[in-house]
């Protein structure tokens, strides 16, 4: 077969996902940093979840879910943890960089990214898919795979353990 041959289904199938990177990379990007905390790592994750998606494009029954099908590879491939190294790194070199800088909303960016850091990945993925990505408590559960009962639990729970991360640390006065 020679290029420009191609048939028109995988003609289509190529559109579909090349209007699909276009609309929701930068998105799926932003996520996996949340997740991981590496930038370039993100950038991995997020392409090898376009290639499954690729690859897999005719096993997909409802192509609307595609967006949440891509959400659910990009939270596994950071939930991998084969990389664990390299994002604590990133993560000093954040934290070292912002305590340089006098930006405030960098250093805010790094602290945030410190204390999600030491999330469990389920809480730190509840709360990065519903107040990052913005999902429901039902489409967080589609994506990870759990019960909305969980994400509502999750949430909750990494919501409280992130408040005392933050909390800035109170002397006793006696």
């Amino acid at each position: 077969m020679f290029m420009g041959d191609e048939p028109d289904d995988l003609r289509g199938r190529d559109d579909a996902v090349a209007a699909l990177y276009h609309r929701h990379r930068d998105e799926l990007v932003r996520l996996a940093i949340g997740l991981t905390g590496d930038a370039g790592l993100a950038e991995e994750i997020v392409q090898e979840a376009f290639a499954q998606l690729l690859a897999r494009w005719t096993l997909l029954r409802d192509r609307q879910a595609a967006p949440g099908y891509l959400r659910k590879i990009v939270v596994n491939g950071a939930r991998a943890g084969w990389r664990r190294r390299q994002r604590r790194d990133l993560l000093a070199h954040l934290l070292g960089s912002a305590a340089q800088t006098e930006d405030p909303d960098v250093a805010q960016a790094s602290t945030l990214l410190a204390a999600l850091d030491q999330l469990p990945i389920g809480k730190r993925s509840c709360l990065l898919l519903r107040y990052y990505a913005d999902l429901s408590e039902a489409e967080t559960a589609q994506v990870l795979g759990v019960s909305a009962g969980t994400v509502k639990s999750q949430t909750a729970k990494g919501l409280r353990q992130l408040h005392r991360l933050l909390e800035p640390t109170r002397t006793e006065v006696r």
